[in-house]
């Protein structure tokens, strides 16, 4: 089940200090709660997930974001002195009337909404519905009536930054049981590839991933809509960033989501100031030519395991044996 994204928005908006609203996990529902009698909650901690409130879209950094966004220099230093000090959102409001600019800062505005319904989603694995940046002329706002004199805006728009379609989520113990169904997909593939059955154990898939969390690795997801479509698992050892898996489903290969995910690990490498070192299944040749087109070469050494596992179906001597790629 997804949830609606206007929903979202909505329920973000209207929260205040008497109410808040959760969504219930097991029942992929939002509720409003009454945020002074959180003891009375007929949840748990573990059962709900709370949606951002009116701090978290920050309007008044909303404001300042779209004030540098105004091209004209004149325009944006008398918006800057309008929020500063008391009664800060009243003297923006008067001076984008004075501009005529009212109406580019409620399309701004509610993109900004927008983006951090998308966010609360995608960072929490919660599949949406709904248009990502489309957004209704006709506001629902108190000074509408008043508006109806403004001719059309004298300035370049101001246009809110543009999302990608698929974006890039840290995993962590809070969303990884989000990723279960994704990584067991994955052990299904390869225990295919190698000759064996299929698995049916999505518990085996959440305990591996809670424990590489535990151990330190890095853990992203590439998130469509909240649905998780793709995800890589690399190992921080102490002297090098190892990829330990990466993933995408069949029907979203070849579109970019397994360089994004690849980007994201040399970004930490990069930063953590550690080579990156890929160790790789000699029988898995798709990953080993996604490899390649990202810019890694195959290196002559090989380092051998032994199986206790047995070995069934054509399989070469080297199946199961991990090589390096550098």
């Amino acid at each position: 089940m997804k949830v609606n994204l206007d929903e979202v928005i909505n329920c973000i908006e209207s929260s205040s200090s008497e109410y808040t609203y959760v969504y219930v996990i097991d029942e992929e529902r939002i509720v409003p709660l009454e945020s002074r009698n959180i003891e009375s909650w007929p949840y748990e901690d573990d059962e709900i997930i709370a949606l951002p409130d009116r701090d978290d879209i920050d309007d008044y950094g909303n404001m300042e974001r779209f004030i540098q966004r105004v091209d004209d220099e004149t325009i944006r230093e008398w918006l800057s002195n309008a929020i500063r000090g008391r009664g800060a959102f009243r003297m923006f409001r008067a001076t984008l009337e004075r501009f005529h600019m009212l109406n580019e800062w409620y399309d701004y505005r509610d993109r900004c909404h927008r983006v951090c319904a998308m966010d609360w989603c995608e960072e929490n694995g919660i599949e949406y519905e709904g248009a990502r940046y489309e957004i209704d002329d006709d506001y629902d706002d108190d000074y509408e009536d008043e508006d109806d004199w403004q001719t059309e805006p004298v300035t370049k728009p101001v246009q809110a930054e543009v999302r990608p379609e698929y974006k890039v989520i840290a995993i962590s113990k809070r969303n990884v049981n989000q990723l279960v169904f994704l990584a067991s997909e994955f052990i299904d593939e390869q225990l295919e590839k190698h000759g064996y059955a299929k698995q049916d154990d999505p518990d085996e898939a959440i305990s591996k991933l809670e424990q590489m969390i535990g151990d330190g690795a890095l853990i992203h997801a590439v998130s469509d809509h909240g649905r998780y479509v793709g995800y890589s698992i690399v190992k921080d050892d102490k002297d090098r960033f190892g990829l330990d898996e990466i993933f995408v489903r069949k029907q979203l290969r070849c579109k970019g989501l397994g360089r994004m995910l690849m980007n994201q690990m040399e970004a930490d490498a990069k930063e953590a100031e550690k080579p990156v070192q890929l160790d790789v299944d000699p029988a898995d040749s798709d990953t080993i030519a996604f490899l390649r087109k990202c810019g890694y070469t195959v290196l002559s050494s090989i380092t051998l395991e032994k199986s206790d596992q047995k070995q069934t179906g054509n399989m070469t001597e080297l199946n199961g044996l991990p090589f390096s790629l550098k």
